[in-house]
């Protein structure tokens, strides 16, 4: 019988790779912008076309580090392509991490085979008889919600969560985010935690004392508060209680009942004017943008709407991390923070702006909340592409994250 790999080691190459990808990564990002494209690559470097080939879509495209394994070159081939960088005078660090990573590469090989074709056999051989599924992952996150939901006596129903990303019309420098969340069917006990909604921009800190009270169907644009509670998604309970909001520096804490035979709802809708300084402008290259899972719960639906301006220059992936990842350090760059995602699916949709979003995540309400998302931000819906994902069981206490990584000349 043919050697196959361990879920444990697949799981140990794919940490690594992350790590390979990640330290290459840094060095194309030293790159001008003019050489980050596979043509472009090759005529700078005066590098094999398929060698760059391999690094452009390995750095944009691989989603884990297994893919990263099987699509990049081989470590000679990375290692001359890495010298000719250091003729282009590229940070000398950069260099050195980037050639580290690839003896980490070349020891990756010959632990587990002969070469590194050999290798990827090993590893999709192994994929393919392995007998984990994603219905098995699944069963596991239901386990886990159940026994969360025991020990602290809190739940959720769903999670909603959905966003638009555009330039901010008054200060073009800056992009825009409104959010609208909607938490639905929450449960306590008398020793739970409050529930807390996140108010987490990017690079600003928000200036408010409490929330406001907006009703469906009000068109306020930029004229929305910072922070504000959806009257028909809010339950009475919540809304008679506004005055016992606090927050702290990233979370408003909700007073909530603690009668663990009532369900309470909440809708908030946010308005980051100036969430980060903009790409075209200075700003970082990539945004991100995600939701909490701190309570367990049931299934989580996340919406990004960007501008198509964005979009058509970004590419997309989709992670989990653990909470306490800081977001500004997955705006800066999602590959550094490699050794905090989590090995489960977070599968990434792409969708026009005006589908049935009720029919394509399976949550009936999805198409009124979207359309309150737009009604009450004034944002044309047109203008936007959709990413999406739907997660049942999300792992709880983490974070589920969409990033974009924008090419800007």
């Amino acid at each position: 019988m043919s050697k196959t790999l361990s879920r444990k080691e697949l799981s140990l190459i794919g940490r690594e790779g992350e790590r390979i990808k990640n330290g290459l990564a840094n060095l194309v990002e030293d790159f001008p912008n003019h050489a980050k494209t596979i043509t472009g690559m090759s005529k700078w470097l005066n590098a094999n076309k398929s060698t760059c080939q391999r690094m452009v879509e390995t750095i944009n495209k691989a989603v884990d580090g297994l893919e990263v394994v099987n699509s990049l070159p081989g470590p000679a081939g990375l290692k001359g392509f890495i010298d000719l960088a250091e003729e282009k005078s590229i940070n000398p660090k950069l260099v050195d991490e980037a050639r580290a990573v690839v003896q980490r590469f070349e020891n990756l090989i010959y632990e587990y085979s002969r070469s590194h074709s050999a290798l990827k056999k090993l590893i999709n051989d192994s994929n393919s008889s392995s007998t984990e599924r994603t219905g098995s992952k699944r069963d596991g996150r239901a386990a886990l919600y159940e026994a969360a939901k025991l020990v602290t006596g809190e739940s959720m129903e769903s999670s909603f969560f959905a966003c638009i990303i555009k330039e901010n019309d008054h200060d073009s420098k800056y992009l825009q985010q409104f959010t609208l969340s909607y938490y639905e069917g929450c449960r306590a006990s008398e020793n739970s935690r409050p529930v807390m909604v996140p108010v987490v921009p990017g690079e600003n800190t928000l200036d408010f004392e409490k929330p406001d009270i907006i009703s469906q169907g009000e068109q306020k644009g930029d004229d929305l508060s910072h922070v504000s509670l959806i009257r028909e998604l809010t339950s009475p309970s919540i809304i008679d209680h506004i005055k016992d909001f606090t927050h702290g520096e990233n979370w408003m804490i909700v007073p909530t009942e603690t009668d663990k035979n009532s369900e309470t709802n909440i809708g908030v809708i946010k308005n980051y004017p100036k969430e980060q300084l903009g790409p075209f402008h200075g700003g970082k290259k990539a945004s991100c943008v995600g939701a909490h899972t701190r309570y367990p719960t049931k299934n989580l639906y996340v919406m990004c709407f960007l501008d198509k301006k964005y979009a058509m220059r970004s590419v997309a992936n989709a992670g989990i991390y653990s909470s306490g990842s800081q977001l500004i350090n997955i705006i800066n760059s999602p590959d550094s923070l490699w050794f905090d995602r989590f090995h489960d699916e977070a599968d990434l949709g792409l969708s026009g702006p005006n589908d049935d979003f009720s029919q394509k995540l399976g949550y009936p309400m999805a198409n009124e909340l979207v359309d309150e998302l737009f009604s009450m931000s004034k944002c044309n819906r047109d203008d936007y592409t959709c990413f999406l994902m739907q997660v049942e069981f999300p792992i709880w206490s983490t974070a589920y994250r969409m990033y974009f990584q924008y090419a800007i000349d």
